[in-house]
């Protein structure tokens, strides 16, 4: 009985150790946009350096992979009034320095006739572990001035980092 013991737990572990395959790494895929894609918690200052809104910033590449536009998104589509805030649209970006602009973007955020509103943005950089979260967490930092045409005459500017998940962040 003893020798059967021996025989069943040396077949058990040949067949363990046979069983252990080793995988390499998986390739990532990213979007040609990578790492300016991504969700933001951003600031709004107005002109005075006044906080006056905090949302979400939304980078994301377009439908057709473009390597020099992406889809900004600010605010949501519902109504009240955070949609004051909210822009959508197509803007142009250079991944290699990390920057995005815009200039008279159409609006498509909760815009019904999706052509009497429009955006704009400048100086928009994405720097690379430049940002320290509430959750002491290092995430990368995204800032950029913008105007929106349901505000004339009023440029603002958005500070943030990219959201982490963390609780507190």
């Amino acid at each position: 009985m003893k020798q059967l013991t021996y025989i069943f737990l040396l077949f058990l572990s040949l067949l363990t150790i046979a069983s252990c395959e080793t995988y390499g790494d998986y390739d990532i895929e990213y979007t040609p946009i990578h790492p300016l894609g991504g969700q933001y918690r951003i600031h709004v200052y107005d002109a005075s350096g006044e906080e006056i809104y905090t949302n979400y910033c939304y980078i994301s590449n377009t439908e057709n992979y473009s390597t020099n536009k992406c889809w900004i998104r600010i605010g949501a589509y519902n109504a009240g009034a955070a949609q004051n805030w909210a822009i959508n649209g197509k803007i142009n970006c250079d991944v290699s320095s990390l920057t995005f602009s815009g200039d008279e973007v159409e609006n498509l955020a909760g815009n019904m006739d999706y052509s009497a509103e429009t955006f704009s943005v400048t100086d928009g950089k994405v720097v690379l572990g430049g940002s320290t979260t509430p959750s002491n967490t290092k995430s990368d930092a995204i800032s950029f001035s913008f105007t929106n045409s349901r505000f004339p005459g009023q440029t603002f500017r958005a500070e943030g980092y990219r959201y982490t998940g963390w609780s507190g962040d």
